[in-house]
């Protein structure tokens, strides 16, 4: 079972570090964003997508059912995880982050075959997502708080509401020129 183990999570943590460079853009993003004056729900949104991209790096797969809020200095974590490593380092990971102090980790371990089971292209897509959110709340602030992201192999779909018709063209403009988009569908109103 061991031998089957290794062979499935090997592509699997290959590729979150083949990945890493899909990654690169969202903390940087944020560090550069939080050094502007922007705003508290901003500057948490930033911190998030770091703390998240920084896990799918050092965790892969097993940081897929992560989910990251922030709120001040306190970031909390929660979901499952299929190794009981991870759990513990998932806190480690979050308190890496610039800005972070503490951690409430809520991530629990759960043996679970999908966690296994995930595959490269699941990796890929989350680490895209994650990119593309990082560079809108630093480039567009607020507004991207108001734009869900969706990737599904280098497609990425951004759909909301904004207000203003240039800051939508702005959230395209900037999506389509990210390293690793293929299309951008347009779905915001």
């Amino acid at each position: 079972m061991k031998t089957t183990m290794r062979k499935e999570t090997a592509p699997v943590v290959l590729a979150a570090l083949s990945f890493a460079w899909l990654l690169s853009a969202a903390p940087a993003a944020a560090a550069e964003a939080k050094s502007s004056t922007t705003s508290p729900e901003v500057s948490e949104a930033l911190t998030a997508v770091a703390i998240k991209s920084t896990l799918i790096e050092k965790l892969g797969a097993d940081a897929l059912r992560i989910k990251v809020s922030v709120s001040g200095e306190t970031a909390t974590l929660t979901g499952e995880v299929a190794k009981s490593a991870s759990q513990g380092l998932a806190e480690q990971v979050a308190l890496s982050v610039k800005g972070v102090k503490k951690v409430d980790n809520k991530v629990t371990q759960k043996d679970a075959e999908g966690a296994v089971g995930a595959s490269e292209a699941s990796v890929k897509n989350v680490a895209l997502e994650m990119k593309v959110k990082g560079i809108l709340l630093g480039e567009i602030g607020t507004n991207a708080l108001k734009i869900e992201v969706e990737v599904v192999d280098g497609v990425v779909s951004l759909r909301g509401k904004l207000d203003n018709p240039d800051t939508a063209k702005a959230a395209l403009a900037k999506t389509r020129a990210i390293k690793g988009v293929k299309k951008v569908i347009n779905l915001l109103s």
